[in-house]
């Protein structure tokens, strides 16, 4: 008789218990023989950020990314207007760079054809200014994005960054 018979003889004599506890401790027996190795990652990554938005704008960090294509610096003696249509104010952007982005939304709590700067510091590194103006008529939601070239590389891990528009 084969091995599959004995066991199936083993079974039906009512063995089927002892058998069960010999397969279920060989199975914690080897769980436990096995070898368990740790390994540990550290992950960096920027300390902080802050966003300062005075007089009635309100701001929102779209982060950083990759510029795929480049263009020319919008000019602070124009500046960019909110409008119907959302603007953008960035600096001299080359492509492959990392971009910094910052939505700005107007709000009818800002006085008319008022000008702000848009800065960004980086470790100890300052990008810009960007240059935003109000129209005759603040209307609310209204945004324009700031986004400034900060190079091909962020600053060694950690670092913080602030963004100030006022």
């Amino acid at each position: 008789m084969g091995k599959a018979g004995r066991l199936h003889r083993i079974v039906r004599k009512g063995g089927s218990w002892v058998f069960l506890s010999k397969v279920l401790l060989s199975l914690v027996a080897v769980v436990f023989a096995a070898s368990i190795s740790v390994t540990s990652t550290t992950y960096q990554a920027e300390v902080g950020s802050a966003v300062n938005v005075a007089n009635g704008l309100v701001g929102t960090d779209k982060g950083f990314s990759i510029s795929l294509v480049g263009s020319a610096a919008t000019s602070c003696s124009s500046p960019v207007t909110f409008g119907p249509v959302p603007g953008t104010a960035n600096t001299t952007i080359t492509g492959g760079h990392l971009v910094y982005d910052i939505q700005v939304n107007s709000t009818t709590l800002v006085s008319a054809n008022t000008k702000f700067n848009a800065t960004l510091v980086i470790a100890s590194t300052t990008y810009g200014p960007v240059c935003v103006q109000t129209p005759a008529v603040p209307v609310n939601g209204q945004t324009i994005d700031c986004k400034f070239d900060v190079g091909t590389a962020l600053p060694a891990s950690p670092y913080s960054f602030k963004v100030t528009v006022q």
